[in-house]
């Protein structure tokens, strides 16, 4: 059975290239919490499978060819850990590339993730799909 960081690693890996492969990896009730996409009015959580994977193939459909790189685990118990890690990609919004520098918590239970927390930089979304009309971008 996989502990936290092993899931940390294997997830980060293994990144969003087949969504509901790696929404396989959370327990049927896990969660996916992404708490700052509040600022833009988007859901804040995805329960189950179902919803987890659906969240994913939209982040592909934005940024095609998304992966996370550079994984760094900064804190490791047997059933939580906490890393750093990055991802470059470019919008098919808008053509720009972004570079994220994305943290997160990572819950484990019977070998499957109960709970991902992650935090990203919501500017860099911004900047990265919203069309700029005030030059700001």
């Amino acid at each position: 059975m996989k502990n936290a960081k092993e899931l940390m690693l294997e997830y980060t890996a293994f990144s969003l290239r087949e969504p509901k492969t790696a929404a396989e990896m959370f327990a049927e009730d896990g969660a996916f919490e992404l708490p700052y996409l509040a600022t833009f009015g988007l859901p804040t959580e995805y329960r189950g499978r179902d919803a987890i994977a659906g969240f994913f193939q939209s982040v592909l459909d934005i940024y095609p060819g998304f992966k996370f790189e550079n994984t760094k685990v900064l804190i490791d118990t047997a059933d939580q850990a906490f890393a750093e890690f990055e991802a470059t990609a470019v919008s098919s919004k808008t053509g720009r590339t972004v570079h994220q520098l994305f943290f997160a918590r990572l819950v484990a239970e019977n070998g499957k993730i109960k709970l991902f927390r992650e935090a990203l930089n919501t500017f860099e979304v911004a900047r990265a799909n919203v069309q700029d009309s005030a030059g700001l971008f």
